[in-house]
């Protein structure tokens, strides 16, 4: 997925890597594109209307800086349209707009560097973040401060806890009919049985 297509409409984290609560520092930074992450088909509250939902594909690019930290991304709606949030983003990185006509990923990103502005934020609860304000190109001058994407472990994100599996219920056992009975020839005694298949539920 992480291709643009054209558009006219306009348009503790669920998206994203769990980096723990360092704060990388304000002001511009040197950095390298480590990973991007689609998720599809999440419901949020819509901003003219937080009582209403919508279910939008979302997107958060990682960057690894030259101190071993990282930083992600605010979440941003995948949308083609020349006004979205992950349009200008990109067209800030590279320059000029992306192509959006089916042939080119923005996944290929990933491994190149870029000019980052970070503030520090504080969330409705509270919490401060810092948050990437701003992303350019990296000047020639700066090409060689551009950390090695391979030199940063890309946290994984925890499993989703497993769901309750609904015990099965233990059916009884069905005992074959009793046979008729069988008179024994006179000259012998004996026990006759019949066995009874266990039930693989148990």
């Amino acid at each position: 997925m992480a291709i643009l297509h054209a558009s006219s409409s306009s348009d503790g984290p669920r998206t994203g890597w769990p980096l723990g609560d360092s704060l990388v520092n304000p002001g511009q930074h040197v950095a390298v594109c480590i990973g991007v992450k689609d998720s599809l088909g999440i419901e949020r509250p819509t901003f003219e209307d937080p009582s209403i939902t919508e279910t939008v594909d979302l997107t958060r690019f990682l960057f690894g800086l030259s101190d071993g930290s990282m930083i992600q991304t605010g979440e941003m709606k995948i949308s083609g349209h020349e006004k979205s949030n992950l349009v200008k983003f990109l067209t800030g990185w590279i320059g000029k707009p992306p192509q959006m006509d089916g042939s080119w990923d923005y996944c290929e990103m990933v491994g190149q560097g870029a000019m980052l502005n970070v503030a520090h934020r504080v969330s409705r609860k509270g919490r401060t973040y810092a948050d990437v304000q701003g992303i350019a190109g990296v000047i020639d001058q700066l090409a060689a401060q551009v950390p090695d994407a391979s030199k940063f472990a890309i946290p994984e994100s925890a499993p989703p806890a497993p769901q309750p599996q609904a015990q099965p219920v233990a059916q009884p056992v069905a005992q074959p009919a009793a046979p008729a009975p069988v008179q024994p020839p006179t000259q012998t005694t004996g026990n006759m049985f019949t066995p009874v298949t266990s039930n693989p539920d148990f």
